[in-house]
Parts: structure tokens; C-alpha cells; sequence
């Protein structure tokens, strides 16, 4: 006999309440945590009808289960709370599902304590996804996450199989709060019943980060056969890192020759080069002192971080209270010069065409990809700043080093065309992605875009007039041009005034600075 396959009547009103919330009750509550959760840490999220009468009678319900050490409701011995559980969990409310994560957590250590294994899930992470702003419960909600893979996932067996990487994932979520510390992490009833080998991973993890993004550890798909695995080592109290993922994600290009146990590193105008196993290094010829020689172990050269990121202008900040090594780009070099300003706003429009996410970062791109530098990937997410820029220049341009890319520069600059402010936006956006590619550094860069920069204040006095004289520039290169055309309405205007009225990308456009001039660099 064919089994009915339709739902029960309660959870199918359950669910239509869950997709068409209705407005807040009149009966609605003041939120309260369980007893396993700290009141400091509970998340209360505005408007959320999570702490609606009946929905909150749920919670209740099912926390006194908890409480009580059961585990988790199951069909057949709990069928109704079981039904009004699984009720909520198709709700998109961060209020909901936050209270879902900590009914989880209850439950897996009540499974805990008679042997048995149960996950904690991503309530957590999906409560935080459904409240953009909504802080400091965003906050909350990560960190709750970051315990909860802790607790699902074996993280102790390296990148080699997937629950570190879901670990080092959940954290990162958490590097930019500046609240955030491995040790309010741990510092937490729930985790102290951990093996203390999953805490001693927590407890010395290092994570290296270039611009925010992990970098280490980190598993890296080659191709569909090899997945290469990396981690940050500390040698002598340094951190050492594997040079290779680092290096190319800043632009530079490796080469090791094995006869010598020399390793290469090349980037825009500089060359580094180190023995394994010698403390001197030579930086463009001259030789320099360090105090930790370079290694292999397991096929990988290890370099320390340091001195890596100091040669190619990059700034190291460690972190321990996260256990994390950040570097970023140096811009103390721009001293008090706005040509930062200036790039953004001429490489707006094209940035946004190109990778929207981004628009409002030097270079149009994250250094950052999840791919190997010099895959095949078009994937935004995957692809990498280098490649994003390498590929730019070969929509079109004949750069392929940090000769081509001054060369076009100053055609661009020696000949302006009709509508001078496309010739010149063009100059802003091969100078970024030359940044981007590793051809040049970032104070090169912005000396690129000086020129065009001074140029664009003394011929326009607003973004609107810069952009009209680029708009019709554009339209006439791509062949789109037709008389009498209104160019705010066609695609690049459109963006533009997108990007306007958008608060995240409306201050790229600010007026001021054509009256302010351009502010180069310090000598």
C-alpha cells in the first residue's frame, strides 16, 4: 500500500506561520537566556518573533526538555514537540534560530553524557546571516559558531580532512571584532567537556591573514587530484610560513632551485633571495641579516613571515590574544596625499563592472582567492587579486610586466583623446590592478595615477562633469554611441549613479576634492 506522503496538518500551519510571520503579539515577551547560556553572552535580535507568545512557548517547551537531559526531541516518542521543532527550523528569523542553536548545543551535551554524538548544526551561523547590522548579536551569534564547529568537527586531524578548515572558517568570521579572543572562546562550560586535544588545536592555532583573509591554514584545490595543505609553524619564537601561497598572493613570483636551496622571490622592482638553512639573505644584491634561517619540511620552504612581508612593504601586526599574524598593505608611505582618493573615484565605475563587491578597494579586488594563484578559475570568489589583474590586462592590453604597464600609462598621459577623463579613469585603473599583479608597489601606483589625477582637477570641477566627459569618451571607443544620446541611461551611467546613491560607495565620489587638488606623495 502507497504510503501517504502528506505532512501532518500541525506542522503544515507551522509552516505557513514560519514563511508569512505575522506582526509582533500583543502577548510578546522580554527574552530571558537558559540556564546554559551566559546572560552576557545571549543575543537578542530586534524585531524578531522568536519572543513571540506562541513561538516562545515552544522555546520553553523545548528548553525544559533540554534542561531536563533528554535528548533531542524525536518522532514517535515526542511527536509534537519534535514537529513544533522541526517548525522552526525553516525559519529565516535570526531571533529563531539563534534559540534553535542553543537548544542544539543543550542537546549534544545531554548525548554527551551517556556516550553518544550529536552536532550542534549551523543555527548559529544562519542567525548571524539573517541579521546584517543587527550587532552585537551578530557577534554573539559567530562566536557561538566558532564553538559549535569546535564541537562538531574532528579538528584534530589536520587540513588533510575537512573539520579544520570548517573550524578556521567559523573564526574567521569572528578576527574583525575587536572583542573577539580565543580565550572568551574557550573560556566556555560547553567546551570544557572537549577532549583536551581539540582544545589544545584551538589553544595554538596560528592564523596568518593578508588583508583579513586566512591565509594559513588553509587547503588550497590545485586541481581535482591535489589539494595542497598549509599551516604557519613558530621556529625560534618566529612564525614561519610556507613562502610560496603567501608570496603569490601579493603579487610576487617564486622560484626554488633545488641544487642550491635557493629560493627567488621577485616583485615589482625588487628580488629576495634566501638559502635554506643560511640567516643572509640579499635584497636587490645587498645582503641583509636574519635571525631565523629559512627551511623544508614536507615538500614546503618555510621563510619567516617578517621578513617577507617587511621586503615587499606590507605591515605585520601580531595579535596574540587572537593568535593570529595580520599583514596588510603599509599606506604609511602615502604620508598625507589623497591620490588614494582620486584612483577610487576615476576606477569606480569600471571596479564595479568588474567585481562589485570590491568597488571601494584600492585595486578593484581582494588579494585574496581561494584558488591557487595562476588557476584557470573566472569564479569571483575564487579567483585571485593577481589573476584578476593579470587577466584585466589581457582583455586588451599588451602589459605583461612593470615595463609594459608605465609604457601604456604614458601613451595614455601624452595623448588625451577628445574626452580626456577616459583616457585618464584608464590610467587609475591599469595603475590598481599593476598593484594588484605585483608589477608595481603601492606608493608606485599612486605616483602612476598623480599625473592623470592633475590633470582631471584643472580640466572638470565635479565627479558629474568628470564622469559626462568619460561617459561620452566610453561610448565612442566601444561603438555605442548615438547622436543625441542621454549617456546617465546607458550601462556604465546607470552603474555610475548606482553607485551614487549607494551609502557603501557614495563617499568614493566626493566633490571636495577638487577643490582640495591633489596631495602627492611625501618626498
Amino acid at each position: 500500500m502507497r504510503r501517504n506522503s502528506f505532512l501532518p496538518l500541525s506542522l503544515v500551519l507551522a509552516l505557513l506561520l514560519a514563511l508569512f510571520p505575522a506582526a509582533r503579539a500583543a502577548d510578546s515577551v522580554t527574552p530571558t537566556p537558559p540556564p546554559w547560556c551566559p546572560e552576557e553572552e545571549y543575543a537578542v535580535f530586534e524585531g524578531s518573533t522568536a519572543y513571540d507568545g506562541e513561538t516562545w512557548d515552544t522555546i520553553l517547551q523545548l528548553r525544559a526538555h533540554a534542561e531536563a537531559g533528554n535528548p533531542a526531541p524525536q518522532s514517535g516518542t515526542d511527536t509534537v514537540l519534535y514537529n513544533r521543532r522541526r517548525a522552526l527550523t525553516y525559519s529565516n528569523d535570526p531571533g529563531v534560530r539563534f534559540e534553535l542553536g542553543l537548544l542544539s548545543l543543550q542537546f549534544a551535551v545531554n548525548a554527551a553524557s551517556r556516550g553518544q554524538t550529536e552536532k550542534i548544526g549551523s543555527d548559529f551561523e544562519l542567525a548571524a546571516h539573517y541579521a546584517p547590522g543587527q550587532e552585537p548579536g551578530r557577534y554573539l551569534a559567530y562566536l557561538w559558531n566558532a564553538r559549535a564547529n569546535l564541537w562538531d568537527q574532528d579538528v584534530t586531524g589536520g587540513l588533510e580532512g575537512k573539520g579544520l578548515s570548517f573550524f578556521v572558517g567559523a573564526l574567521s568570521y569572528l578576527l574583525d571584532y575587536p572583542q573577539f579572543t580565543m580565550s572568551a572562546l574557550l573560556d566556555c562550560p560547553l567546551l570544557a567537556q572537549l577532549p583536551q586535544e581539540k582544545r589544545d588545536v584551538a589553544e595554538n592555532l596560528l592564523l596568518v591573514t593578508l588583508d583579513g583573509d586566512v591565509v594559513h591554514p588553509r587547503a588550497v584545490r590545485y586541481d581535482a587530484n591535489y589539494v595542497d595543505t598549509s599551516t604557519a609553524q613558530t621556529r625560534n619564537d618566529r612564525t614561519m610560513v610556507p613562502v610560496r601561497r603567501l608570496a603569490e598572493l601579493m603579487g610576487a613570483t617564486v622560484d626554488y632551485d633545488a641544487s642550491t636551496g635557493q629560493v627567488t622571490i621577485t616583485r615589482a622592482g625588487d628580488t629576495i633571495v634566501m638559502t635554506l638553512g643560511e640567516t643572509t639573505a640579499l635584497q636587490n644584491g645587498v645582503p641583509l641579516q636574519m635571525d631565523v634561517a629559512p627551511y623544508a619540511e614536507n615538500s614546503r620552504t618555510y621563510i619567516p613571515i617578517r621578513y617577507i612581508a617587511e621586503f615587499f612593504g606590507q605591515k605585520v601586526e601580531w595579535l596574540p590574544e587572537k593568535r593570529q599574524v595580520a599583514i596588510t598593505e603599509d599606506k604609511s608611505a602615502a604620508g598625507d596625499s589623497n591620490l588614494e582618493a582620486w584612483a577610487l573615484g576615476m576606477g569606480a565605475v569600471l571596479s564595479a563592472e568588474n567585481h562589485s563587491g570590491d568597488t571601494a578597494l584600492f585595486g578593484g579586488k581582494r588579494r585574496f582567492g581561494a584558488a591557487p594563484v595562476g588557476s584557470a578559475v573566472t569564479n569571483a570568489l575564487e579567483t585571485t587579486g593577481p589573476d584578476f589583474a593579470r587577466q584585466s590586462f589581457r582583455n586588451g592590453w599588451p602589459i605583461d610586466s612593470r615595463e609594459t604597464l608605465t609604457a601604456s600609462i604614458d601613451g595614455l598621459l601624452a595623448a588625451p583623446g577628445a574626452y580626456p577623463a577616459w583616457d585618464l579613469f584608464r590610467v587609475s585603473s591599469l595603475a590598481q590592478w599593476g598593484y594588484l599583479a605585483g608589477y608595481v608597489t603601492y606608493p608606485e601606483a599612486l605616483e602612476l595615477v598623480e599625473p592623470a589625477a592633475r590633470l582631471l582637477c584643472e580640466d572638470f570641477s565635479s565627479w558629474d562633469d568628470a564622469y559626462e566627459d568619460y561617459l561620452n569618451g566610453y561610448t565612442r571607443w566601444a561603438g555605442t554611441y548615438e547622436p543625441g544620446q542621454d549617456v546617465w541611461q546607458t550601462e556604465r551611467g546607470l552603474v555610475y549613479q548606482q553607485l551614487k546613491a549607494d551609502p557603501a560607495t557614495a563617499p568614493i565620489f566626493d566633490d571636495t576634492l577638487f577643490q582640495t587638488g591633489v596631495l602627492g606623495l611625501p618626498e
